[in-house]
Order: C-alpha cells, then sequence, then structure tokens
C-alpha cells in the first residue's frame, strides 16, 4: 500500500484490537461466505502487536485451540511452502490439537504484512489451499480499510465529512449498493449531482459504465475503448483529468446535458487500474482547487471500497458455481429449482427438467488425462450454455454430470433441446453423453425431489439402452 500522509497502517494498535473483541467487523462480513466456499466457520486471526503476534478468534472458536503466544518463525517453518499444519502439530502452539488440518494464509497488501489468516478444517475435509485466496486478499483490504478510517477520524474537521462519506461507502459489500454509496456520499461530500462509476473490463480492453447519475440513460449502455474519451486517458495513463473546458479537447465524449467541465479519476488497487470515477458540472470553474481536493481524497476511500466489493462479489459468485464449469452448483441450484418449482405449480405452467451424464468418462480421463477431462467439462457446460434460454437454469450436479431446468417447458420441449444438445456434442466434442427428461405437465403438482428422481430413471434408462441417447420418463 503506498503511503498517504499518516495514512499508512503498520501494527494494529492494542486498543483497536481490545474494541473489536468478540463482534470484530471481519466476522460478520466474511464468516458467512467463507463458510460456503471453505466449508469451515473456525478462523483464527494471528495479528501484528509489537514484536509478537496477537490471536483474534471467530465467534464459537473452542478457547482450548486458542494459542496464548506464537512464535512467527515456528510457525512459518511449520507449514512449510504449501501453508499446511496438521492437526497434531498444533498442538505445538496451543494445549489441544486440531481435528483436522490447518492452513496458513498472509495477509498482505503490497508491503503492508497486518499478520495471519489460519483456518481449521475437520478430517474429513478435502483441502484446496488456493480456494480462499480471494478471501484472503478481502481479509487484508478490509483491515486496511478499517484502519484508514480510524485514522480519518483524527484529520481536520474540514475532513470530517469525508470520513462520513468513506463509512457510509464502506458500510456495504454489494457491489450495486456501495456504487448507490457512492454516488450519494459525493453529492453530499462535494455538491457533485453528476458522477459516474465506470469499471475496466480487462477482457474486451475498454471501460464499462456501471452506475451513473445526471447522464443520459443510454449512456449506461456504452463501452468506451481505453484509448477513447477522457476517462480512457485516465485509466490508460493512471493519471487525474481535469478539463476546464470540454469544447476544447477533442477527447470529450458527450455523457451528460450542458457539460462544461469534467474531471476523471483513475481509480487504482493492487497497483493497477480498476475504474475510474468520472464527473461533469455545467458550472463554469466548477473543480477549483478545494473541491479537487475533497474529490480526490474521497476518491482514495472510494478505491478501496469498490475493490473491496468487487472481491466480494467474486467471493460470493465462488459460492454458488462450480469453479471449473462456471455454472451454478448443486447447492446452488437445488435453491433455485424449489423457488421455481413452487412457481410453475402456482400458475400451473408446465415445467422440464433434464439430467445429462458424460459417457465413459472415467474411461476418457484414464485414456487422455485429467486435464482433457477437465476440458471436456467445460465445453460441454459452453454448449449447454449455448443452446439453452436464459431463463434455463443450468448447473453441474456432481462430477460428469450436468442438469438444466427449463421453467414454461413441456415433455416435448424438453426432448427437443435435449435431442439437439446431444447431437451437437456428438458432432463437435471428443464426448456423447446420455440424457434423462421428466416433465411436470401444465396443471400438474410434482415435488422437486421426484422430478429430479423422475429424470435420474430416464438417464438410468439411457445408459442401459446403449447410452449417446434421450430417453423420456415414461409413468408405469
Amino acid at each position: 500500500m503506498e503511503k498517504q500522509g499518516n495514512l499508512m497502517p503498520g501494527e494494529i494498535p492494542l486498543e483497536l484490537m481490545e474494541k473489536w473483541g468478540d463482534h470484530f467487523f471481519l466476522w460478520e462480513e466474511i464468516s458467512p461466505q467463507a463458510k460456503k466456499i471453505l466449508g469451515s466457520d473456525k478462523f483464527l486471526l494471528l495479528l501484528r502487536k509489537g514484536d509478537g503476534l496477537a490471536p483474534l478468534a471467530s465467534p464459537g472458536f473452542p478457547s482450548s485451540m486458542i494459542p496464548e503466544k506464537v512464535d512467527e518463525e515456528s510457525l512459518l517453518k511449520l507449514a512449510g511452502e504449501r501453508g499446511i499444519i496438521s492437526g497434531r502439530d498444533w498442538k505445538r502452539f496451543s494445549p489441544e490439537e486440531a481435528p483436522g488440518a490447518v492452513v496458513l494464509y498472509s495477509l498482505k497488501l503490497r508491503d503492508w504484512q497486518p499478520g495471519y489468516l489460519l483456518v481449521f478444517y475437520r478430517k474429513e475435509t478435502v483441502v484446496d489451499p488456493e480456494r480462499a485466496n480471494p478471501l484472503v486478499m478481502a481479509i487484508s483490504y478490509l483491515l486496511a480499510l478499517f484502519l484508514l478510517r480510524q485514522e480519518l477520524a483524527r484529520r481536520t474537521e474540514d475532513l470530517s465529512l469525508l470520513l462520513k462519506a468513506a463509512n457510509v461507502i464502506g458500510s456495504q459489500l454489494e457491489l450495486d449498493q456501495t456504487l448507490d454509496m457512492i454516488l450519494n456520499s459525493l453529492a453530499s461530500v462535494a455538491g457533485v449531482y453528476t458522477a459516474a462509476i465506470l469499471i475496466v473490463d480487462e477482457g474486451q480492453n475498454a471501460l464499462r459504465i456501471r452506475a451513473q447519475r445526471g447522464y443520459f440513460s443510454e449512456v449506461t449502455q456504452i463501452v468506451i475503448p481505453l484509448d477513447k474519451g477522457i476517462t480512457g486517458r485516465a485509466a490508460t495513463t493512471g493519471i487525474i483529468q481535469v478539463v476546464n473546458d470540454v469544447k476544447s479537447d477533442p477527447d470529450y465524449i458527450k455523457g451528460a446535458p450542458g457539460t462544461v467541465c469534467e474531471m476523471a479519476i483513475p481509480l487504482k488497487a493492487e497497483g493497477r487500474v480498476i475504474g475510474v470515477l468520472d464527473i461533469e458540472s455545467n458550472q463554469e470553474g466548477f473543480f477549483d482547487a478545494e473541491r479537487q481536493s475533497l474529490i480526490v481524497s474521497l476518491a482514495d476511500q472510494i478505491s478501496l471500497a469498490l475493490y473491496n466489493s468487487i472481491l466480494y462479489e467474486r467471493t460470493r459468485e465462488m459460492a454458488i458455481t462450480d469453479y471449473l464449469t462456471g455454472l451454478f452448483n448443486r447447492r446452488h441450484f437445488l435453491e433455485l429449482a424449489q423457488r421455481e418449482v413452487f412457481r410453475d405449480e402456482r400458475f400451473g405452467h408446465p415445467l422440464c427438467l433434464a439430467m445429462i451424464d458424460i459417457d465413459h468418462f472415467k474411461e476418457y480421463n484414464d485414456r487422455y488425462g485429467h486435464l482433457s477431462g477437465d476440458q471436456a467439462l467445460k465445453d460441454l457446460a459452453w454448449k449447454m450454455k449455448a443452446n439453452c434460454r436464459k431463463i434455463d437454469i443450468l448447473a453441474r450436479f456432481g462430477g460428469e454430470e450436468f442438469v438444466i431446468l427449463m421453467p414454461e417447458t413441456d415433455l416435448q420441449g424438453g426432448l427437443t433441446l435435449a435431442s439437439r444438445l446431444r447431437e451437437i456434442v456428438q458432432m463437435e466434442l471428443p464426448i456423447t453423453v446420455s440424457i434423462g427428461v421428466a416433465s411436470m405437465e401444465k396443471g400438474g403438482s410434482l415435488s422437486l425431489e421426484e422430478l429430479l428422481k423422475r429424470a435420474d430413471l430416464a438417464l438410468y434408462q439411457a445408459k442401459e439402452g446403449g447410452r449417446n441417447r434421450v430417453v423420456a420418463f415414461k409413468q408405469d
């Protein structure tokens, strides 16, 4: 983290640690998502205090496993390169050994390293250390954000509005709510009523407007290449752009009525531009030195809050999607499907479900290797997305098994989609699939469990019948 006046966080102040106690804000923000992603709600923070590391445990953490003192060198040596400590070895630090593996993550934000996060797993849990990386980064940013807020409280009275704005902006992890709060804060702090927040789309090498106030409504659909416009210039150079007369700037792109001047501030995190805060005004001389200072100071908080929200959005997406294929995972599919079954039953709509299984997938993996197997799973998921409607619910149900729930679709419609998908897979991929289809017809009543059971029976018949085929469930 770059030093900004006296805002560079050092060790965690003792008085703040005492204040956090059992109500530490990280547990409230992170724990629910972490439990979904990692399958564990037992965490321990080791934060720097003086020359040592002070433990701060999540709610419900067994007190018998909390160490009184931890030697950092011994901790790192025991964790090794993979960062995993066995439950038995944990007893070197605490009176009681851990039930399963303990994974060590270093909390780091550029040159700032406030301590470590320890995640305690159950014995039967398969540990994948890399899955927690976005979570660890989010915790580092939340720690930094919290400390920066504390430092802001010591600023002069002229900057008190900035502190209030930062508290409001950082109080939400939901990206859309964060952006709304940012726009509200700009109005209250700096008198800004025409503003837009653009986020860098690295895949398209462009800026996309995610939130705006005061612009033409069609502006939200605009994609601005990074080599275009005043905002593109800010994103590319990483330098604040202040244009007091937009008519004299050839890069100006009209976005709001009667604009006279524009200010574009690059929003940075981890040393790169993640977005641009764009402000326009129809008042001459609007961006005087005082207002620029206020906006730039607020932009520091906006950058942290924006990046934090982006990380949270990615973390939440990880909790509901399959990491390999990008489709919904089984748990989230069942939640969505249950609601859809209730809705279609209530309104008397038909509903169809297809269960898909890759034929002889184990043999395919054994012959071509697991990397090729993973690619086959991703390719199948892509074909499913490309051939289904937006209202269809797609998921990886487990292993090589997938499901498609088709709202307002009868059995014939489901069979048509399933047959088309089977043919496309056979022609375009090095695999084949068997598909079982079941439906709840118009005006019918069927539980989700029964619908899945019927589709599974039909899938079993497709396999027994020779595979690479579509079979519809038929009531005996």
